[in-house]
C-alpha cells in the first residue's frame, strides 16, 4: 500500500469513531441537552464489546452487548439529569471519570489485566473487501477494506438527517429542544424524547467505542484510554455541524485526513509523533474558535 493509499485508508477509518459519536451528541443536543459524556460512553463500549467477545467468540454478542452497555449508561445519565435535576454538564464530566474508572476497575476484576488489554484468541471485526471497487485508485483504499462499522458511519448520516428533517419524530425532537414550553402545549412529551434521545445516544456510542477494539481484540485503558480524546473531539464535531449530521459526516472526514496527513509527516520524519497526535485536537479548537466567531459576528450583524 503506497503512502497515499494508507492516507486515504486511515481517513475512513480514523473519522469513524468520531462521526458516530457525534451523531450520538447530535440526537442529545436536538432535544435541549449538550452531552459532555460521549467519551466515557465510548470507553464503555469498547471494553465492554471486547471483553463479551473474549468469552463468547461471538462477535454480534460482543457489538450488541456494547451497545446494550452505552445505552444503559445514557438512560442513567438521562435519569440523573432529567428526574433528579442534577446540571447536565456535570453529569456528562462524571460519566467521563465513572467510564475509565468502571473499565479500568472491571479489566482488573475480569481479566486480570491493567493498562492494555490484549484479548488472545478472540474473533476480530473482519475488514470486507469490495471486488473491483479495491483496484479504483483513491476510492479503492477509501471505501474498501473497513469493517462493517466504518460503512455504517456513513450511512447512518444520511439516515439520521432525514430522520431529524423529514419525520415528525424529528420535528418534534427539535421543538422540544427549541422550546420545551411551547412544545408540551402543543402536546408533544418533552420528557420521553429526551430519554429517547440518549437511548440512540448509546446505540451510537455503542458502535463508536465498538468501532476501536473489535478490530484488533484489544482494550488500552488509563486515563487517555482506547478513545484518546475522540469523545471531546466529537463534541467539537456537534458544535461544528449545528446539528447537522451530514456537514458531522464531513467535518469528520476533514479531521481524520488531518489525523492521516500527520502519520504521513511522521513516516517521513518531518514531525515527531507527540505533535503529530496533537494536530486533530488542534484543527478542532481552531474550527470551533472560527465557528463561534463567525456566529457571534452573524449575531451583531442581524441585530
Amino acid at each position: 500500500m503506497s503512502i497515499w493509499d494508507n492516507f486515504f485508508y486511515t481517513m475512513l477509518s480514523t473519522s469513524t469513531p468520531i462521526i458516530l459519536a457525534a451523531l450520538g451528541g447530535i440526537m442529545t443536543r436536538q432535544v435541549g441537552m449538550f452531552n459532555l459524556g460521549l467519551e466515557g460512553m465510548m470507553t464503555v463500549a469498547a471494553f465492554v464489546s471486547v471483553y463479551l467477545t473474549s468469552i463468547t467468540g461471538n462477535l454480534a454478542a460482543g457489538l450488541f452487548g456494547g451497545i446494550a452497555a452505552t445505552v444503559l449508561l445514557g438512560l442513567f445519565m438521562a435519569f440523573i439529569s432529567i428526574r433528579l435535576k442534577a446540571d447536565i454538564f456535570v453529569v456528562g464530566i462524571a460519566a467521563n471519570a465513572l467510564g475509565t474508572g468502571l473499565t479500568t476497575f472491571l479489566g482488573l476484576l475480569l481479566t486480570g489485566m491493567q493498562g492494555t488489554m490484549v484479548f488472545k484468541k478472540t474473533p476480530v471485526l473482519p475488514a470486507v473487501v469490495i471486488p473491483y471497487l479495491k483496484s479504483i485508485p483513491v476510492l479503492g483504499p477509501f471505501l474498501s477494506g473497513h469493517t462493517v462499522i466504518d460503512y455504517l458511519s456513513i450511512i447512518l448520516p444520511v439516515v439520521l438527517s432525514f430522520v431529524i428533517f423529514r419525520t415528525a419524530f424529528g420535528y418534534h425532537a427539535r421543538a422540544a429542544g427549541l422550546n420545551a414550553r411551547v412544545a408540551e402545549n402543543c402536546g408533544i412529551s418533552v420528557v420521553r424524547h429526551q430519554y429517547i434521545a440518549y437511548v440512540w445516544c448509546g446505540i451510537f456510542c455503542g458502535l463508536a467505542g465498538a468501532s476501536m477494539s473489535m478490530p484488533i481484540a484489544m482494550y488500552a485503558g488509563g486515563l487517555i484510554g482506547m478513545t484518546n480524546g475522540r469523545g471531546w473531539t466529537a463534541m467539537a464535531v456537534v458544535i461544528l455541524s449545528a446539528g447537522n449530521p451530514v456537514v458531522a459526516l464531513l467535518a469528520s472526514w476533514v479531521l481524520g485526513a488531518i489525523s492521516a496527513l500527520g502519520n504521513v509527516l511522521q513516516t517521513n520524519g518531518v514531525f515527531s509523533s507527540r505533535l503529530v497526535m496533537a494536530f486533530p485536537f488542534l484543527a478542532a479548537l481552531i474550527g470551533t474558535a472560527v465557528y463561534s466567531c463567525l456566529q457571534k459576528r452573524k449575531g451583531s450583524l442581524n441585530i
